[in-house]
């Protein structure tokens, strides 16, 4: 197990007349290097869990695994975690605090206790990471940005920290159509050339199912389904009934089965789905 849970549960507000249930007893792993996506109805937990599998939560019972051990709850561990795990929250740059892009970027290799020349490193190979590409940009207040821009920023400062996983919760949030091309093929470059692990929590998959491998299912709390994203998604009526579409194209090719043409539905891509229907002309 590279990274993963057992049978996690987590109790907001235990014991108390407003205890939540937000996990129910959730166990799943992911190989290192995937591609995930963890989808689910607003509510369904998709938040709470990515929190667990960084440390910012801990479990009311069960367990998260990383790398094959118990995350545990020592603080000093928890904070190593944190470095290898990187989490960028649902609209980050509203939590900026430095004067620069510079600083909000440096600010957790200094928190480390890095030498500036070390620093100055992990700013320059981070920012370089994201595709932004004028240095001029180092020097500005982050407020001053585009939203892309700032969303690009708050990844830098988690790549600053030259971590093994990086989750993402909602990313595509606020952005145009540009600036979400843009952070999906950061996303693939990160993931397929750079060998990180990335996890993505989203509600929306056409944005980002073209780039996954796998994928988690919750719903009110509870893990409906994982695995490849062919098997989930070929779980279409169960999606439905908890409010979720598939991808526009996986739509499509469900509709054209039904109508009788001899295609695959489990695809997730226009290039698949071209693919698949030449095939099933050749076919008759």
């Amino acid at each position: 197990m590279y990274i993963g849970t057992e049978q996690l549960t987590h109790t907001y507000m235990p014991g108390t007349p407003f205890a939540t249930e937000a996990l129910q007893d959730i166990t799943f792993n992911l190989k290192q290097g995937c591609f995930a996506l963890i989808i689910g109805p607003s509510g369904s937990g998709k938040s709470t869990l990515i929190q667990h599998l960084n440390g910012l939560l801990k479990p009311t019972a069960g367990q998260v695994f990383f790398a094959g051990q118990s995350t545990g709850s020592d603080k000093k561990a928890l904070l190593n975690l944190r470095k290898k795990i990187g989490l960028v929250f649902q609209m980050p740059e509203e939590q900026f605090f430095s004067e620069t892009v510079f600083d909000e970027i440096a600010f957790a290799p200094r928190n480390q206790g890095l030498g500036e020349k070390e620093v100055a490193k992990r700013v320059s190979d981070a920012f370089k990471k994201t595709g932004l590409k004028s240095a001029g940009l180092l020097k500005r207040h982050p407020f001053q940005l585009s939203a892309g821009q700032k969303r690009l920023v708050a990844i830098a400062a988690v790549l600053s920290l030259n971590p093994e996983v990086l989750i993402l919760d909602e990313p595509t949030v606020a952005l145009d159509l540009e600036s979400k091309n843009n952070l999906f093929n950061l996303l693939a470059k990160l993931n397929r050339k750079e060998g990180l692990t990335v996890i993505v929590s989203t509600h929306h998959l056409d944005d980002v199912a073209a780039l996954a491998d796998t994928a988690l299912v919750l719903n009110q709390g509870r893990l409906m389904l994982w695995g490849p994203l062919e098997e989930v998604f070929s779980r279409r009526e169960l999606l439905h009934e908890m409010g979720l579409s598939l991808p526009a194209v996986t739509e499509i090719m469900h509709s054209l089965a039904e109508s009788g043409f001899p295609v695959n539905t489990a695809v997730y891509t226009i290039q698949k789905a071209q693919q698949e229907i030449m095939a099933a002309k050749k076919r008759g």
